[in-house]
């Protein structure tokens, strides 16, 4: 019966090692990051705002690992950034210049270190 015991258990932890979850706590888009946080939160820019950042604090299971910041206009990809998560909850940021003409629809997309979509954020480009 121990042995029984023993068995499922072990199971159990390998299971649970085996099921390590990279997420998202906190995603916005901002116009700069001062002491690690957003200064500000908006899903609507003017065109003339020259960079946006995309901030997300993220949670991991098992560290380092890595996510990735996907920034897409138009169906396309613009910019694909990898950063670092060092610890269980991590904050970081990536940051896009935007020009004058990119008006329209955007998305960032993040993905853990697996290549699963984990969270995204839509925002738009307005004249």
């Amino acid at each position: 019966m121990r042995l029984l015991l023993l068995i499922v258990f072990a199971t159990l932890f390998t299971l649970a090692g085996a099921i390590a979850e990279t997420s998202v706590s906190r995603i916005t888009m901002t116009t700069d990051v001062t002491n690690r946080e957003p200064v500000d939160s908006a899903v609507e820019f003017k065109n003339d705002i020259g960079r946006l950042f995309c901030y997300t604090e993220i949670e991991a299971d098992e560290y380092p690992t890595e996510v990735t910041h996907i920034w897409i206009y138009d169906k396309n990809i613009e910019a694909e950034i990898k950063l670092p998560v060092k610890s269980p909850k991590w904050r970081t940021y990536s940051s896009k210049a935007i020009l004058p003409e990119w008006t329209g629809n955007w998305k960032v997309e993040v993905y853990s270190e697996d290549g699963k979509l984990i969270d995204s954020v839509d925002f738009k480009i307005n004249e």
